[in-house]
């Protein structure tokens, strides 16, 4: 690259992906570490990924080569190939193209290494921009179970407060009635003395209406 070199972008990318990962994970988990929070990992994180692929733009083009020069047949599928003369011009021929190629391909610094790291490095940005859609809805998820528990927890703190409500009045309707049974004991104990009292003074009046009838009698006669 023009810019850095192969193994640089691969250190810069493979940094930004996992800065990327660590700001999901302490978003995810609400964790900080000093002045490093999630949002503001994951912020360094897509920026140094942004600044990779924003510089392999200003990358120099691979250099194309004229191969139906070389393969006629490229230019026309159907256009057959020259006969060889001999056999060992042909292996000779086969050869120099052979030799050719390596040479061009070893001149733009292309080899198996190179496709495999790009392979490799499309798939970690796949993987990476996948856990980080994963990341968003299990925050959005996160989210909204919190605030169901806390709607939760101030339904039942609402009903801990009726049920404390309705405790004090049930002790207190209990008092009352013990009260009552405990007034209306009395009252049967006081009706029942009262209702002595009566039947001793009506026993005194009869006594006292037989004296009063005898005296009568007696003047009478």
């Amino acid at each position: 690259m023009a810019f850095l070199s192969k193994k640089q972008f691969n250190i810069f990318y493979n940094a930004g992906a996992a800065i990327v990962l660590v700001g999901a994970w302490m978003k995810l988990t609400h964790t900080e570490l000093g002045p490093l929070t999630g949002n503001l990992m994951l912020t360094i994180g897509l920026l140094t990924e942004a600044a990779i692929f924003a510089i392999s733009a200003f990358d120099t083009p691979e250099k194309e080569y004229e191969w139906e020069k070389v393969y006629p047949e490229l230019v026309d599928g159907s256009a057959p190939r020259k006969a060889a003369p001999k056999a060992e011009s042909t292996s000779e021929l086969e050869l120099g193209l052979s030799s050719k190629i390596d040479k061009m391909l070893a001149d733009a610094k292309i080899d198996a290494s190179m496709f495999q790291s790009f392979n490799q490095n499309i798939n970690r940005f796949g993987d990476a921009v996948g856990q980080i859609n994963q990341t968003a809805d299990a925050a959005a998820s996160t989210q909204k179970y919190s605030s169901q528990m806390a709607e939760a927890a101030g339904h039942v703190e609402s009903l801990n407060a009726l049920y404390q409500l309705q405790l004090e009045n049930g002790k207190k309707q209990l008092e009352l009635n013990k009260n009552l049974v405990e007034e209306l004991a009395k009252s049967s104990q006081d009706a029942e003395a009262f209702k002595n009292q009566m039947a001793t003074l009506n026993g005194h009046l009869e006594n006292l209406n037989k004296v009063y009838g005898g005296m009568l009698t007696a003047m009478k006669h």
